[in-house]
């Protein structure tokens, strides 16, 4: 037969309560960086990617806007002087992936880039 614990006292079961509430935020902790490499190394290798065959955007944008739709000047940033922040004025960028707006009829087409680095084409992401 087991003998019985040693009855604890109210400090000792808030300190076991506090051990086991701390050990289960580190496993979160862990499982949260554990994501955060993966999503990492991830992107490292898609930054790393040859997109070459992809769509050229200043090709693409030809085709639509003979498609009759229509670049939102109004969708990405602009410098004090008016001149748009990226090479043109329906795109948004963050430091890869860039958004451009365009319109027809009422209706709103959105279509991500691959902006590359500062001397290459911003491509037409699949």
């Amino acid at each position: 037969m087991k003998p019985a614990a040693p009855a604890r006292s109210p400090a000792q079961q808030k300190g076991l309560a506090k051990m086991n509430s701390s050990s289960s935020g580190r496993r979160a902790t862990l499982a949260c960086i554990g994501s955060l490499l993966a999503l990492l190394s991830g992107a490292a290798v898609a930054q790393d990617a040859d997109f070459s065959q992809l769509p050229i955007y200043r090709e693409f944008r030809d085709q639509l806007a003979a498609q009759g739709w229509r670049p939102d000047a109004g969708f990405g940033l602009k410098l004090p002087s008016g001149k748009p922040l990226y090479r043109f004025p329906e795109v948004l960028c963050g430091p890869k992936i860039c958004h451009a707006r365009w319109l027809r009829s009422g209706t709103e087409k959105i279509v991500t880039l691959i902006r590359g680095d500062l001397t290459e084409e911003y491509r037409v992401s699949p």
